[in-house]
Parts: C-alpha cells; structure tokens; sequence
C-alpha cells in the first residue's frame, strides 16, 4: 500500500496563503481552486494535501475569502501533481475531545452519494456546492483513525465532525464526480480478484483521460499478482494521462518490476534489528524465504502477525522468515518495542536510512508486502492474508521437505 495504510491528520500546519484579499489570477506554476459553499459560512478553511509516502508527507494550504462562502486556494503544481485528492478542515484538529473537523461533497444522484474529499479538475476548477447536514462520528480505540503528532507520537480514536455539502454535476463526468463513484478503484477484492480486476479493467477503458483514475492506479498497481494485470488496465489510460507524475511513476513500476519478478533475487545486507550487526536478507538460499516487508506504523501489517506466527510455528525451520522493517531512524525504537511487546521469533532487519532504495529495488512501495523467494533464486510476490496464497506456501515447502 502506497500510504494506504491509516486515516492520518497533522498538527504540522504549513500555511501559505494567508490573506483575506481574493487574488484575482494564479500565480505562474500554481494552481487556483475555487469552492463555492452556499448555506454555511466559515471563518476559516484549509487544504490538506497527503503525498506519496509511508510517513505523513502533508502540506497544508490556508484559504482565502471576502463572504465566508466563496473560497479560494492556491497550490503549487509540484504539490498538485501528487495529490489524488484534498481534505476540506473547517477548523484545526481538536487535541481535547481528539475530533477532526472536514467538509466532505455528494452528488444527487445515487452513484455519487458517498460523500468524498475535494478533487481538482483543471476543466472543471470551480465546485459550487450546498450544505445538507453536519454528522458526528465518535472515535474508538483500535478503529483505524489516527492523529500522527511530530511524526512518531500516535493517537487513534480519532472522532470526526463533518459537514457534508451536495454538489450538482449536471450530467458532467467530473474528477470529484468519478471519485464519487469509483472511491474504492484503489483497492482489490482478493476473494473475488478476476471479476475485481475485470472491474478495474473496464472503468479504465470508459475513463481513460481521468487523472483521478490515474491516481488511483497508482496505489492499486502494487496489490495486483502480477505485473502483467498491471501493464494490462495501465495500457488503457490515454498517453496525456500516462505523461502525468502519477502516470510516470506507474509506468516506472511496471517496467522496473517486471524486471524483478523475471530475474534471480538480488541478495542485499542490511542490519539486524537487535544486534545492528550487518546481514544477509537471505542466509540460507537452499530453503524457501519469506521476507515480510513491515514498519511500526502500519496498522494491517501489526493484524497480520498472528498469521505470520502460525505460518512460522507450522514450517519453520524449512522455511526462513525475516521481516524488513521500512521504518526511518526517527521509529526505530517504535519498531523494536513492537518487536519484543509480540514476542516476533523470526529474523528482522532495519532499512533505516536506504528505505527508498529497498522499496523500489523490492516492490515494496505498498506494505504490507510480501516476497517469497524460491531455492533457484525465483521470486514471486505472496499475500498470506489470501487463503489460495497461504495454502500454496504449505504445499510449496512441505513438498520440499
């Protein structure tokens, strides 16, 4: 999962902006947005954009306006090329009752009636849109939302304040529009995966100049099988889409790991969780190898663990398993103590300081990810929390016993 893993707001405000006076032009290299909201009126609006990347990579952009209703922004297009989508912050996150406060679009129609973020359409960079209703959320612990604080502090439990806003398309197509409907083109169904991937396939080639589709494919990519899936839906997006920075960056993937998963692993050293002593991914290349790419702020890789230590108890020592932590220097320490809080028996390395380079030189841009690495040296990307995956791992290795 490329940065799919938590719902993540920042107390790291970074303002730019910050005037009252409605600027009349973008300035070059920016891009403006303008939102029109109609019935409620703000004191204050902000953009959070979230970058690519497993840490919270967020910038936020403070809005201007004369009324209160209609709001403008102005963000770089080296920001705005990596945004897939936008949050709306009608007020700064409240650290006391832990609360988010959002403003979130729908369509009239039923297939757009699952409110979303913004979305920027060059074509269409003006949303007018009416308030319907504010909803409450009450957070609990363990349910997914977090607050991340300086980068390395948590709070989950997070509760939500948000105003939703009805938005009338008027028969357009529009990228906030698309995100409506196709909200979830980012993920697989892995119990069903032919007729998902089928889906993926067809909406593709009906919206083939969507950047927001595009974008979408960015994240999906890096949890299909196989690259051939991949290349197969990225063929069907126009070649203006594909010269676009997520476009470019799914493109590099496709070539860079074909390349991986046709060659023999590529052994790197890298050191040992516990001793900091420098070791070999794979030490032992006559048995199959399970490399298990993690970190400590990854909530679905921290739900895997129980299947990953029935996976040990049953094939160990015939199968060799060791965990890459993609954790920077700043959560190591994150990363050990969830290391000894679950008492992990398996091998574990740190990449602290080469985390870019493991994940494109391993796939592991999406975690978590893993990699299972035959004794010829072949390497084929597994998902263990897939039933049809964790039973050819059995087969695979008892055979070879």
């Amino acid at each position: 999962m490329k940065n799919k893993i938590v719902y993540v707001f920042t107390v790291v405000l970074i303002l730019t902006s910050c005037g009252i006076d409605t600027v009349k032009t973008e300035q070059p290299g920016t891009k403006k947005m303008i939102l029109q909201l109609n019935a409620k009126k703000y004191d204050q609006l902000f953009l959070k954009a979230m970058l690519p990347g497993h840490m919270a990579n967020i910038k936020i952009f403070a809005g201007q306006s004369n009324d209160g209703h209609r709001w403008m922004f102005i963000v770089p297009d080296s920001i705005n090329k990596m945004v897939d989508n936008y949050a709306i912050l009608t007020r700064p996150f409240d650290f006391n009752t832990k609360t988010s406060y959002v403003a979130r679009f729908k369509g009239l129609s039923k297939e757009d009636q699952s409110p979303y973020p913004y979305v920027y359409d060059e074509k269409n960079p003006v949303v007018e849109a009416t308030f319907l209703e504010t909803k409450q959320t009450k957070g609990v612990p363990d349910d997914g939302n977090f607050i991340a604080v300086n980068d390395t502090s948590i709070f989950d439990g997070v509760s939500s304040s948000e105003d939703i806003f009805k938005v009338d398309f008027k028969g357009k197509d529009t990228e906030l529009k698309l995100s409506m409907k196709f909200r979830d083109y980012s993920f697989i169904d892995m119990d069903h995966y032919e007729i998902s991937l089928a889906e993926k396939d067809s909406i593709s080639r009906k919206y083939p100049d969507s950047k927001y589709l595009m974008s979408k494919f960015y994240y999906l990519e890096t949890s299909l099988k196989n690259i051939d899936d991949a290349k197969k839906i990225f063929d069907n997006f126009s070649e203006e889409n594909k010269s676009t920075w997520f476009g470019l960056e799914s493109g590099n993937y496709i070539k860079n790991f074909s390349k991986l998963y046709t060659s023999k692993f590529e052994n790197v050293s890298l050191p040992n969780s516990e001793s900091g002593l420098l070791e070999p991914v794979i030490v032992d290349s006559a048995k199959f190898n399970l490399l298990i790419f993690s970190a400590s702020w990854c909530g679905p890789c921290h739900r895997l663990i129980p299947v990953l230590k029935d996976v040990y108890n049953d094939l160990n020592p015939n199968l060799q398993m060791v965990y890459i932590s993609l954790d920077q220097y700043k959560t190591v320490n994150d990363w050990k103590k969830l290391l000894k809080d679950n008492s992990i028996p398996w091998r574990s390395l740190i990449s602290a300081g080469h985390v870019k380079e493991i994940e494109d030189k391993y796939d592991a841009g999406s975690i978590p990810h893993m990699l299972l690495v035959y004794p010829n040296n072949s390497v084929k990307k597994i998902d263990l929390r897939v039933k049809e995956d964790k039973e050819k791992l059995y087969q695979l290795v008892k055979q070879k016993i």
